[in-house]
Order: C-alpha cells, then sequence, then structure tokens
C-alpha cells in the first residue's frame, strides 16, 4: 500500500479550498492500492524553524523542536510528512502568495535535505484565489519550494473560483494522478533523481529552476565574469573554498551561454556542476567551522566528477 497525504491549509473547514480538498481526496481514494492520509494543519501546533541545525549535525534525527513538526522525529505532523509517499498541499492564496501555515510547513521539512532519504517524492499543490487571484503565481511559489526540497513536482491547479466548477473535476483528477506516482514511489524509490534529473523535471513545471538559479548565481547580469562566484575567486579566505569557485566558473560560463543559445541540456548539466561547487564552497567558507560547526552531508548537492 501507498500512502498520500493531502493537507488543507486553509483556516476554513468548508470554503472553496476545502471543497477542493475533499475533491482531490476522493480521487485520490478511488486508486487502488493507495491509503489516504488527509489532515488540516490548523489542526496541528508548529512554528517556524529556528536555525538550530540540530538536523544537520545529528541527521536523520529529525527536527529537536517540541513541537508537531519536531520531537526528534516523533512529532505526529512530522512522521505523516515523512511515511507518505506522496504529498499534496491545498491552499488559499494569501497575500499574492501561499499562506504563512503553507510556508511552516514546507520549512519544516529541512532536516530531509540532509538525509536525501526522500528525495523524488512525488509532491503536489492547489492553489486557490476568490478575489483578485495570483493564484498562478502562488502555485509556483509552491512549486519552488518542492523543488529546493528534491521533490518532485507532479502537478499543480491554480484555481480561481470564477471557474470554481470545472477546477473541482480538475482537483479529483490530480488527487488521482498523485496517488498513481505516489504507487511507482513505493514500489521503485528515487532511482535515478539526480541534482540533473531535478532541473530536466523543472524545465516543463510553472517554476523552471535553470534561469532563476543563474540569475542568482550572476546577481542578475547572466554574465559569469560579474557573478557571485568570480566575486568568491578573490575574496574567499580558505584554499580549499576558492579552489572549488576556480572549477565553477567556467562550468558557469558554459551554463550562462548553453541558455543562452536554448540548449536546455547543456545548461543543465554545466549549472549542476557549477551549483554544487558553489554550494561546498560557500559551505566551506561560511558554514563549517563556524555558524553550523561540520562537513556539508553526503546527500546535499554532491559535487560529480
Amino acid at each position: 500500500m501507498a500512502t498520500v497525504l493531502i493537507a488543507l491549509s486553509s483556516g476554513r473547514k468548508n470554503g472553496y479550498t476545502a471543497g477542493l480538498w475533499q475533491r482531490a481526496i476522493e480521487g485520490a481514494a478511488a486508486v487502488d492500492g493507495v491509503t489516504v492520509d488527509a489532515v488540516h494543519l490548523h489542526d496541528y501546533r508548529f512554528g517556524p524553524c529556528t536555525s538550530c541545525f540540530h538536523c544537520i549535525r545529528h541527521r536523520g534525527s529529525g527536527c529537536t523542536l517540541d513541537d508537531d513538526f519536531g520531537r526528534h522525529g516523533e512529532g505526529e505532523l512530522y512522521r505523516k510528512a515523512t511515511d507518505a509517499d506522496a504529498v499534496m498541499l491545498v491552499d488559499a492564496v494569501h497575500n499574492w502568495g501561499p499562506s504563512a501555515i503553507t510556508h511552516l510547513f514546507i520549512e519544516r521539512l529541512y532536516p530531509l535535505l540532509w538525509t536525501g532519504t526522500r528525495r523524488g517524492l512525488p509532491f503536489a499543490s492547489i492553489s486557490c484565489a476568490s478575489n483578485q487571484g495570483m493564484h498562478h503565481l502562488a502555485r509556483e511559489n509552491l512549486c519552488k519550494w518542492a523543488g529546493g526540497l528534491g521533490f518532485r513536482y507532479v502537478g499543480g491547479l491554480a484555481v480561481h473560483t470564477a471557474l470554481y466548477d470545472e477546477s473541482l473535476k480538475e482537483a479529483q483528477t490530480l488527487g488521482s494522478t498523485l496517488s498513481e506516482a505516489a504507487l511507482r514511489y513505493e514500489r521503485e524509490g528515487a532511482k535515478d533523481w539526480s541534482d540533473i534529473e531535478l532541473y530536466r523535471h523543472h524545465v516543463d513545471q510553472p517554476w523552471g529552476l535553470v534561469a532563476p538559479y543563474l540569475h542568482n548565481l550572476t546577481s542578475g547580469t547572466m554574465d559569469a565574469d560579474r557573478s557571485l562566484i568570480a566575486h568568491g575567486i578573490a575574496t574567499f579566505r580558505r584554499p580549499d573554498a576558492v579552489q572549488l569557485l576556480r572549477e565553477a566558473l567556467p562550468e558557469l560560463r558554459r551554463a550562462v551561454e548553453a541558455h543562452a543559445a536554448g540548449d536546455a541540456e547543456a545548461a543543465i548539466r554545466h549549472l549542476v556542476a557549477a551549483g554544487s561547487r558553489w554550494t561546498h564552497a560557500t559551505w566551506k567558507e561560511f558554514l563549517e567551522d563556524e555558524a553550523i560547526g561540520t562537513s556539508i552531508p553526503e546527500a546535499y548537492r554532491p559535487v560529480e566528477e
């Protein structure tokens, strides 16, 4: 049996968003071999990550905070999230984006980054707006957050109540799609779900990883020689960190060139090579001896030769 966690983020249990949640549950439950765990996030008590870094120093322990997302991996909501073979968040749009409790839920999955045990986990979202909209922007944010955790974004609905009846049917279909993905994940796990596969998957998703990450590394210039990596070569103190940056810079140049030429595959390959070295270099320079006090976890953005 596969388990699908479908969480309602809206504070209203009988509103528009809750109606979409119910339809997604029905669609997921209709797939043979799937158990649906339907929860209302407001029934749980949990707060923001406090950056204590306990989950990095003690990988696999879960979060140490004494709430429903902590207790050293024994918090009820954390167990539900980490035991599931797929997760869906059904959320009401707040302030042109996801609600605060949705952001908290994603943020508190932080310990999973360091173990790599749920990479490729199927993830879906529904963002519902009833006034100005911005439901598409909310969906993009959820897709981005899923990518940041290394999840497989299998689909998302951007819903406005002006099209509510049609959206109810789409929510039911999305629930079924997520259950099918959960069955595959339960059977096969995250085979070959490398960073390259993650970037490839996001090419056709609401939030693509390549252009934003290039924008990030180049400080918006799309010029490798004006990038954070180039600046770090001149300013970082640790020789091992500088060496990683020297290896990263030509990869970043190739990624920028490939992206400009429309060669997505080459851009992804070179960007992953540059980004992983940048990640390891900054960890050594700023985190390993000071902020966190431990080496980078093996599962996190490994440097591939």
